[in-house]
């Protein structure tokens, strides 16, 4: 483990919100840690054989360029702006630089997690399964792109979990037996359709922990009832300021108390109750979560959201990074509320820190999706909850404290609804 990761695991684990004076300061030293994508970048060059000053933005460029031209492949645009203005790479120009710079499949994976916080090959994608294949066998970037310019290009299509689906670890097991490019033109072709969606195994995975957790019987109701007042509903003094609420919206936020998938989304981020009810007018937390100095941009880009959750649980496309931070959220609540609802409390046993970093691990294994990461800010988030004592409580006062930190300039934004 290198010494920026340490670190970061370190505050994860020692930072607490009964122990530290000032826990929202703590959180905000945090962010300050997270390096931008050009200063990852920056250790990615100096393995790779970069030798001059780090602070020479032309000197690194021109390493850069040289490592394209030496593969003739086509140098990606404004890269000066990777520095200046911190930009991040999407994956198309992610997986450009592990041609350019000779990468092995592992080393990809390993550059595309690390380095650009990204997900690895994404075999359900055309040209990301014709990248991996070329990797793979050593194929340069033209041979890859001669490749695509010979296999149809799929529809994008809604995900039909009543029909047979081809799942990814499939695709790749099919991928690493071909001993010919012909063979993978000929099994992509074969089976376009199958490539008009993505992420098939990790919706599969949530629409099941979703039905788990939602519903009357479900393991929210449950908890709602056993226990989450009982930590939760600590804002009586809200209510009575509402008093004067019109009796329309009173009706309103009464009816959405229930089990709606908005609400409980709201449970599990510890947020359900009367002190949020302003924002079930637009049900969406991005008033809490944009510019949030609590809150690195990279987690704020990448939160699970109730739209974003809507989208799976309907089989509708979703961003790689949403369905990624997704299944982390519910796979970590799962756990944990299972645990206080047997228990009868919130508190962690002996050896369940291991099995729940264990637990998530392996369903982001199962769907293509790379390990927890505490480099990454939103798995940072879950990793400093898991390592506390109590770690569902934990995770819900972090996001409380998000809350705090935008709370006056949501009473300000929706002042004239309540008027």
């Amino acid at each position: 483990m290198d010494t920026y990761t340490e670190s970061l695991e370190n505050r994860a684990r020692d930072i607490n919100p009964e122990d530290d004076i000032d826990y929202s300061a703590a959180l905000a030293e945090v962010v300050s840690m997270f390096r931008n994508f050009d200063e990852a970048l920056d250790t990615f060059l100096v393995r790779h054989g970069y030798t001059g000053d780090r602070q020479d933005i032309d000197g690194k460029m021109a390493f850069i360029k040289s490592r394209f031209e030496q593969k003739q492949i086509p140098l990606p645009r404004n890269i000066r702006k990777w520095y200046t203005e911190h930009k991040r790479i999407k994956k198309e120009t992610a997986i450009r630089i592990c041609f350019a710079f000779g990468l092995t499949v592992e080393e990809s994976e390993d550059f595309m997690r690390r380095i650009c916080l990204l997900r690895g090959f994404d075999c359900h994608n055309v040209e990301e399964v014709i990248h991996f294949y070329a990797i793979s066998n050593r194929l340069g970037y033209a041979e890859a792109q001669n490749l695509l310019d010979k296999v149809p290009r799929p529809n994008p299509e809604r995900l039909d979990f009543g029909e047979e689906i081809l799942y990814t670890a499939s695709i790749i097991a099919a991928v690493r037996r071909f001993r010919s490019p012909e063979e993978l033109i000929r099994y992509i072709s074969g089976n376009i359709e199958q490539f008009g969606y993505n992420n098939a195994t990790a919706y599969r995975y949530i629409r099941r922990m979703w039905e788990e957790i939602s519903g009357e019987e479900g393991l929210a109701a449950k908890e709602k009832k056993k226990l989450y007042r009982a930590f939760n509903d600590t804002d009586r003094e809200i209510e009575e300021a509402r008093a004067g609420e019109p009796e329309a919206h009173r009706r309103a936020r009464s009816a959405r108390a229930g089990g709606s998938l908005w609400e409980i989304y709201l449970q599990i981020l510890g947020l359900s109750g009367n002190r949020i009810a302003k924002l079930d007018t637009d049900r969406s937390l991005k008033p809490i979560l944009r510019d949030n100095e609590l809150l690195h941009a990279w987690a704020e880009d990448s939160f699970p959201s109730r739209g974003g959750l809507e989208k799976i649980l309907n089989g509708e496309h979703a961003s790689e990074q949403l369905v990624h931070k997704t299944i982390i959220l519910l796979v970590f609540y799962r756990f944990w509320v299972k645990a206080a609802l047997k228990r009868n409390d919130y508190q962690a046993r002996g050896g369940d820190t291991g099995r729940s970093i264990c637990e998530i691990n392996r369903y982001l294994l199962d769907t293509g999706y790379p390990q927890l990461y505490p480099g990454d800010p939103f798995d940072w988030i879950i990793l400093h909850a898991v390592e506390n004592e109590f770690p569902l409580l934990v995770f819900r006062d972090f996001m409380r404290e998000l809350f705090y930190v935008k709370e006056h300039d949501i009473d300000a934004r929706y002042a004239a609804e309540w008027s």
